[in-house]
């Protein structure tokens, strides 16, 4: 059996970086690499970055002999305690933004990156761990935004499809810095500098990822799981919910931010890290202007925008302490609910009001159309 001798992994190095580094240090595709590490010739196409089973995971280790530890960390499954711990439950990785193409066809920008990182590491530039994390816009390092795609192509940011250049016969290490498309040298990337809003919610939460502790404002984490779950509601409810647009833009408003918001083109059922750089470049600052004085800020909000705990508070999903008693002991606005003397008078209202008898298929409309109006007032 033949043994690969690779470069171990850069501390917070993506798994497909590491193997595609590796790759191009012996002059082939990564794909190559991958299959030979992992005997598995379908294994470059899964997203090694969040799960590597137990077959391909004693595979790499008989073939590189490398650290077994160092392996299993390498994917986010292995190592997002900090802000995910739900891994026993699913192979997903919550936060980590997802590879390849949505349904409808639309690109998923999934990969980003700081040039000002890239041009650092010299002869030997990798991808990091945090550039795929949805709650990561800006490089906690160097003050600049990162970015999602090609500045010349528009292309997302790919390592699986890495090309070498026209004028060589093998790959090049350098090619990893390159758009696997249009071949731009990413480093050559025009940076552009955070607000100062940006920057410090981004540190906060590379600090939390990476600790496992922290604070936000004047509220102090000793697990940061909790602060992560915590945000990921709010995120959920402003910016991917459409019961939460009335709050989006009344912050919107009170910030003067100018993230355009088309409601339509976010769709349903959408997670925060699924939604494009701007919109969660947005809503962080949000998040983190809201954590700067919890929970007033958050309790002015809801209550100038009717905002109640029955629109944000959904059933089935956990909710941290920090955010849980807020919503019922601040801004808790409980539902009215009728005896059934009281709907029948309702109903004998509507129906000398109408002057006209009302079908049983009508009354839950003319309640609700009630009650709305009792809210409103």
């Amino acid at each position: 059996m033949r043994r690969y001798i690779l470069d171990p992994p850069f501390k917070d190095e993506l798994m497909t970086s590491w193997i595609a580094r590796n790759a191009l240090l012996y002059g082939m595709k990564p794909t190559q690499l991958a299959t030979l590490i992992t005997k598995d010739v379908e294994s470059w196409k899964s997203d090694l970055d969040v799960f590597l089973n137990e077959k391909r995971m004693s595979s790499i280790l008989e073939r590189t002999g490398l650290n077994e530890t160092q392996i299993r960390r390498l994917p986010f499954y292995g190592s997002c305690e900090y802000f995910y711990n739900q891994t026993g439950k699913t192979n997903q990785v919550k936060w980590v933004m997802p590879l390849g193409i949505r349904q409808t066809g639309k690109k998923l920008f999934s990969l980003q990156y700081c040039p000002c990182c890239l041009a650092e590491d010299g002869d030997r530039p990798y991808f990091r761990k945090h550039w795929r994390l949805g709650f990561m816009t800006a490089c906690p390092y160097h003050s600049v935004q990162l970015h999602d795609r090609c500045p010349k192509c528009r292309n997302p940011i790919d390592l699986k499809r890495l090309q070498k250049h026209e004028e060589e016969v093998l790959y090049q290490p350098l090619d990893i810095v390159h758009c696997s498309k249009c071949g731009f040298d990413l480093r050559e990337t025009e940076f552009v500098p955070t607000i100062g809003d940006e920057y410090e919610i981004n540190c906060i939460n590379f600090l939390q990822s990476s600790l496992g502790y922290g604070h936000a404002g004047d509220l102090e984490f000793n697990y940061s799981n909790l602060y992560f779950e915590g945000i990921r509601r709010l995120l959920s409810f402003l910016v991917c919910s459409p019961k939460g647009e009335e709050l989006f833009m009344h912050l919107r408003q009170n910030l003067g931010l100018e993230q355009i918001y088309h409601r339509e083109l976010i769709g349903h059922n959408v997670e925060p890290e699924r939604l494009n750089i701007s919109l969660r470049r947005t809503g962080l600052i949000m998040i983190y202007c809201l954590l700067q004085d919890w929970p007033e800020g958050f309790i002015k909000a809801c209550k100038a925008t009717n905002t109640s705990t029955h629109l944000i508070k959904t059933p089935y999903l956990e909710f941290p302490f920090w955010v849980t008693d807020t919503l019922f002991f601040h801004i808790k606005q409980y539902k009215y609910f009728a005896c059934d003397e009281e709907k029948s008078n309702i109903v004998n209202f509507f129906k000398r009001r109408l002057k006209k008898k009302i079908k049983p298929t009508q009354i839950q409309r003319y309640l609700e159309y009630y009650f709305r109006g009792i809210r409103k007032s």
